[in-house]
């Protein structure tokens, strides 16, 4: 399931440039939900985002004292390949990666996006002032998808992202990942150590 999600987005291109970006190291709770005409996935993931090295990771099977649990999949668009461990079991697979790191997890907004207006979560002093955007890309194999999302507005922080495809297998769909407890930086970079038996 972790696959089935992540992957969606992963073939998705966007106009070069942008009008924010998040920190370039970032961890946080995913909250996604994906429905098509056949296929329902509503899923809660950690993902590990680290733009210095253009690399991410997500993870689905955390506990209260784990953020990252015993599978995860780490992207590496360095090295332009993908893989999904379980450290339980002691197994690797390894898949090529597609796009161009930047257009990944959409978490910057790109240049052209059209303002929505500004929003604004919680009240008085304690609340988030935010901006939405709205912008389309067309991924790697022709479908459509037409983006909504919401940052920060001081530093362009996610919060929801929104996507409609057209035209994608399956037929239309509707993604949206919620972000919750973002922290900027990188607690743990060891959690993307490859473990000998990827390599065997």
């Amino acid at each position: 399931m972790i696959l089935q999600a992540a992957l969606f987005l992963a073939g998705l291109t966007v106009v070069s440039g942008s009008i924010c970006c998040p920190p370039k190291q970032f961890n946080s709770y995913q909250y996604v939900t994906f429905v098509n005409s056949t296929t329902t996935i509503r899923a809660l993931y950690y993902i590990v985002y680290d733009g210095d090295n253009q690399r991410y990771l997500i993870t689905g099977d955390r506990n209260n004292k784990q953020l990252v649990g015993t599978t995860k999949v780490i992207y590496d668009y360095k090295k332009r390949i993908a893989y999904s461990i379980d450290a339980k079991a002691r197994t690797c697979s390894k898949f090529p990666v597609q796009g161009q790191f930047e257009d990944q997890e959409n978490v910057c907004v790109p240049g052209g996006a059209e303002i929505l207006g500004p929003l604004f979560y919680g009240y008085n002093q304690s609340r988030l002032n935010s901006q939405s955007y709205a912008y389309n890309t067309t991924s790697l194999d022709g479908s459509h998808h037409n983006v909504v999302t919401t940052v920060s507005e001081d530093d362009c922080v996610p919060i929801v992202i929104c996507t409609i495809t057209t035209g994608g297998p399956g037929g239309n769909s509707l993604y949206t990942v919620g972000y919750n407890d973002f922290y900027p930086g990188i607690k743990d970079i060891t959690v993307f150590d490859i473990p000998p038996y990827c390599n065997a």
